[in-house]
């Protein structure tokens, strides 16, 4: 018998701040229970150069799975990060206004009821922001304040479903509005305890006694095995709500990365002493023509007198200029942003060098800033 595979789902990887459209420098893996469902199924995942794909052995009709799998199932691949740019300091990973915060992690969910049959469109899935990933059976400590006398545990499942969260003492489940009360520090300690349930995101809630807020509220990956190396975030491709889908007509998504902006801050610094930055009247100006995207036209102001009065980089004189809009990467270097004095608007700097995207970003009321270091 002739060994065929088809192709259940193409997964793709898109970022902006690559010319060609493509991430750089990630891998996906499966998890240890998607693995088990792949190899149940006789499946393989096989990573491309543009991302992944999952195959099915097929009968000779190339659609009949050998092995064929029970829906509701979900496919969970882990996002790691390899060699290449510098991929935190040229991609905005955030929700919203909800910035990517230590121990939290990125997640895709597709959506199975917008599915795509088409490869030159695929379903884009959009960037999302859970707390973390934590193992099935875990404790927790919460602080509140002020500490209630009494919050309401409730957890929810993948779909939203509130389920107990875990078993008491006799092998019975919990209420699923489980109640707690401060311990001898006024903190909400509970523990969890989902062993046997799948894998996947779940919430955390603890609610005010009358069950009308929420006082705290997490959403964490659950897996079995949290060890190995720290991922980046989860890939969830779900055929949970779509049955129908499982085995049907080959399925095309991708994952949309977003390149970081941030305002350039140029740090003049008069090292040489060739020019006298209290009377030259510096200037940067954008002498882009035409413009080509992702780049538009970029005006810069001073910032504070020439000298500044504030800094001086190894006892020089500088002189400092921030761009008015932040200014996006990409894999292009913009060019043609000109360093110029008057009187006779000399050019010192025809092409002024970008951020490096290993570049420490600072915050300045709320503002992103690049810092770019510049000696004359």
């Amino acid at each position: 018998m002739n060994i065929i595979y088809s192709r259940l789902f193409e997964l793709s990887i898109l970022h902006d701040y690559f010319q060609d459209g493509f991430a750089k420098g990630i891998h996906l893996a499966p998890t240890e229970e998607t693995q088990w469902h792949l190899s149940k199924g006789r499946m393989i995942s096989r990573e491309t150069p543009i991302g992944l794909v999952v195959l099915y052995k097929a009968e000779d009709d190339l659609t009949t799975p050998l092995v064929p799998l029970t829906s509701p199932i979900n496919f969970y691949f882990f996002i790691h990060l390899q060699s290449g740019p510098n991929f935190f300091g040229i991609t905005d990973l955030s929700e919203g206004s909800r910035k990517l915060k230590n121990q939290e992690i990125v997640s895709f969910s597709n959506d199975p009821s917008s599915a795509s049959n088409d490869s030159a469109s695929p379903e884009t899935i959009s960037l999302s922001i859970w707390d973390g990933i934590i193992a099935k059976h875990t404790s927790q400590r919460v602080t509140l304040n002020p500490t209630p006398s009494k919050v309401i545990l409730r957890v929810l499942d993948p779909v939203g479903n509130s389920i107990p969260s875990g078993l008491d003492a006799n092998g019975n489940p919990l209420p699923l509005d489980f109640e707690l009360t401060p311990d001898d520090q006024d903190d909400f300690s509970f523990e969890i305890n989902l062993s046997g349930k799948s894998e996947g995101n779940y919430t955390f809630l603890l609610r005010d006694e009358g069950d009308t807020t929420d006082l705290w509220k997490k959403e964490y990956f659950l897996t079995e095995n949290v060890f190995g190396p720290r991922a980046l975030g989860v890939v969830k491709i779900s055929y949970a709500s779509a049955p129908n889908h499982l085995y049907g007509a080959k399925e095309f998504y991708a994952l949309d990365f977003k390149r970081k902006s941030t305002k350039w801050l140029y740090y003049i610094v008069s090292q040489s002493n060739k020019v006298d930055v209290s009377s030259a009247q510096l200037a940067i100006s954008d002498k882009s023509a035409p413009v080509t995207p992702p780049y538009a036209l970029y005006a810069f102001d001073q910032i504070g007198a020439a000298p500044n009065t504030d800094i001086k980089i190894n006892d020089s004189d500088t002189v400092l200029f921030k761009s008015q809009d932040p200014i996006p990467f990409f894999e292009v270097p913009k060019i043609k942003l000109e360093l110029s004095r008057k009187p006779g608007n000399k050019v010192l700097i025809s092409n002024m060098p970008n951020p490096s995207s290993s570049n420490i970003r600072k915050v300045d009321l709320g503002e992103e800033i690049s810092e770019i270091y510049v000696y004359i």
